[in-house]
C-alpha cells in the first residue's frame, strides 16, 4: 500500500486574527528535506511540522464522511427509537470499518449510512436509474437492487469484506 506523508503549513492570516492552516500531500518522502526548506523560505510562514503519514487508500471525502457518521452510530445506546431499539452490534461496525477501508470513493458514492433500530446497520443508495439497499447485521449481508425494472434480492450473504465490495460494485460500476 502506498504511503503519503502530510505537512501542515502555518501562516498567519493576520497576525493578530488567526492562523491559516495549508495541507499538502507528498508521494516521495525523499523530496521532504528540500520541501520543508523551500516552504521555510515563503514570506509568513511560521513553522512548519512533518502531521503523520498516511495510507493513500484511507483517504477521501466519502470514507471520511461514513467513518465521521459510523463513529457517531456506534454511540446509539440500547432504546435510542423507543424501548425496543438496540445498540449498533459491534461485530457489524467492525466489518463494515473493515469494508469501508477497501472500498474506493466511486464505490461508496451517493450511499448513506443509517442505524437500524434492531441494532443494523443501513446503507442505501438512490441514483438517477438505480435504487439500492444493504442491511448489515453482525453476520449477514441482505441486500435489493432496482434497475429500472429489474429488481435483485439477496438474502443471507455472508458479511465478508468481498461480499460488500462486490454488492457496492453491482451499483457502482
Amino acid at each position: 500500500m502506498e504511503k503519503t506523508k502530510n505537512f501542515r503549513i502555518f501562516a498567519p492570516k493576520n497576525p493578530i486574527d488567526m492562523m491559516t492552516q495549508l495541507v499538502v500531500t507528498v508521494n516521495d518522502s525523499a523530496m521532504l528535506p528540500q520541501l520543508r526548506t523551500a516552504i521555510r523560505q515563503l514570506r509568513g510562514v511560521e513553522k512548519v511540522r512533518s502531521v503523520r503519514n498516511v495510507s493513500v487508500r484511507m483517504e477521501g471525502r466519502l470514507r471520511r464522511e461514513l467513518s465521521n457518521r459510523l463513529a457517531s452510530l456506534s454511540k446509539l445506546q440500547d432504546g435510542w427509537d423507543g424501548a425496543d431499539s438496540k445498540a449498533i452490534d459491534r461485530q457489524c461496525i467492525a466489518k463494515f470499518k473493515s469494508a469501508l477501508s477497501k472500498a474506493t470513493e466511486k464505490q461508496l458514492s451517493g450511499w448513506a449510512l443509517f442505524p437500524d433500530a434492531r441494532g443494523y446497520l443501513y446503507f442505501d443508495y438512490t441514483g438517477e436509474h438505480v435504487t439500492a439497499g444493504i442491511t448489515m447485521t453482525g453476520d449477514t449481508l441482505i441486500s435489493f437492487v432496482q434497475k429500472g425494472d429489474t429488481l435483485e434480492k439477496n438474502d443471507g450473504i455472508p458479511f465478508t469484506t468481498a461480499s460488500f465490495i462486490s454488492l457496492l460494485k453491482n451499483v457502482n460500476a
